[in-house]
């Protein structure tokens, strides 16, 4: 059965045996014994060895006397361990879109609360490999966990399996989306964006959905869609506003106040900044909001960063001290770089804003950060 997929009676004689922790001798011992009691001889142990590995191998469908005592040891009806699954087509050769389906659905049926938890480990851990070593680092793995979990989404049945299957997707599909905006993938990253929007409603979480559809306007700012790009973020935090923990509001503020800046609306962009200083919780660690990585230092940060869009330089005491608390966002720390280039630029403070134009440049290097790149190219003109 090499390069197919096995057919489900084989999946289950694995996963049973597996979940035991057996080896094949002792399943080989039980079947000895249950053969023993009902008066059955069963073959030697290396003919028993040669059959249970057919048998799990997909090669041969055990026989009914073998089917009984397989069911007997472990406790099972022959349904279970799908004796009697349609294995063929009419022409007696295995249907391989049939078997792909079971596959699926089996597959579907596993999860369960300890590997959803696995799935929310690995978007976390490929989040923080982001964060410090960028996108192009994890291409990749990302592409392989969203394409894993959106089969299991498809092919699950029971609504727990499909709400905590479909946190996942939003939480991965939306950091995906992210990545997109920041390599300029931009047609990529609307669709992340759709559809970890798209999961987000299946899975019920108003934050994750009003995150997911937040950040996708951080496209139409790419794009020079300022206006939609506010009225989308507008939308997702006032469509549940009373559901949303104020952490989520917190940034959504935030992001209010960026696109206020892009379109050169001061007083309406601080004025969102203060709201989001006054909606972030006093504890913002908040391990059911993986995706926000908020505190005062983000907000220092983001607020001179909407100050240097608008214009204002007077901020390279405010950018400077929040520094040091971008260890380990390689992608924020370039950003934060390049607004204090522009600031110190401003100032008339080439050598230092010299500095900072060089760090930012190894760190958009290592995060492959095309718009920080794109900006130091026009920060490089003014040195």
């Amino acid at each position: 059965m090499e390069n197919q997929v096995l057919p489900l009676y084989a999946q289950r004689l694995r996963r049973v045996r597996n979940e035991r922790s057996w080896t094949q001798r002792q399943l080989m011992r039980s079947m000895r014994e249950i053969a023993a009691r009902r008066g059955i001889r069963l073959v030697s142990d290396d003919s028993l060895k040669r059959r249970i590995s057919d048998w799990e191998n997909g090669r041969q469908l055990p026989d009914e006397r073998y089917q009984a005592i397989l069911c007997a040891v472990y406790e099972v009806e022959p349904e279970d361990m799908a004796f009697d699954e349609p294995a063929a087509n009419a022409w007696g050769k295995p249907d391989p879109g049939v078997i792909e389906l079971m596959t699926r659905l089996e597959s579907a049926r596993a999860v369960d609360d300890e590997m959803l938890a696995l799935l929310r480990f690995q978007t976390n851990a490929i989040r923080l490999k982001d964060r410090r070593l960028g996108a192009a680092v994890v291409a990749d793995e990302m592409s392989a966990h969203i394409s894993q979990v959106d089969q299991l989404l498809k092919h699950a049945m029971l609504p727990k399996q499909r709400a905590g299957l479909a946190h996942v997707l939003a939480d991965a599909s939306a950091l995906a989306g992210w990545q997109g905006v920041d390599t300029e993938s931009l047609h990529e990253s609307w669709e992340h964006f759709e559809r970890a929007k798209a999961a987000a409603s299946i899975a019920e979480d108003p934050s994750i959905l009003a995150f997911a559809t937040a950040e996708q306007a951080y496209v139409l700012l790419e794009l020079g869609q300022a206006e939609s790009a506010l009225q989308l973020i507008r939308y997702a935090h006032g469509e549940s506003r009373s559901r949303l923990p104020s952490l989520t509001r917190s940034w959504l503020y935030g992001a209010e106040a960026e696109a206020h800046a892009a379109m050169g609306d001061g007083s309406a962009s601080m004025n969102s900044m203060d709201l989001a200083a006054a909606a972030l919780p006093a504890d913002p660690n908040d391990p059911d909001l993986p995706f926000l990585a908020l505190n005062l230092t983000h907000l220092a940060r983001w607020r001179g960063s909407c100050l240097v869009r608008l214009g204002d330089t007077e901020v390279i005491d405010t950018l400077t001290n929040a520094l040091a608390g971008m260890s380990g966002f390689t992608r924020a720390e370039a950003g934060l770089r390049c607004d204090l280039t522009e600031a110190l630029i401003a100032h008339g403070r080439t050598e230092e804003a010299r500095i900072h134009w060089n760090e930012a440049k190894k760190l958009s290097t290592v995060a492959a950060s095309a718009r920080s790149r794109r900006r130091l190219v026009r920060l490089s003109e003014r040195l």
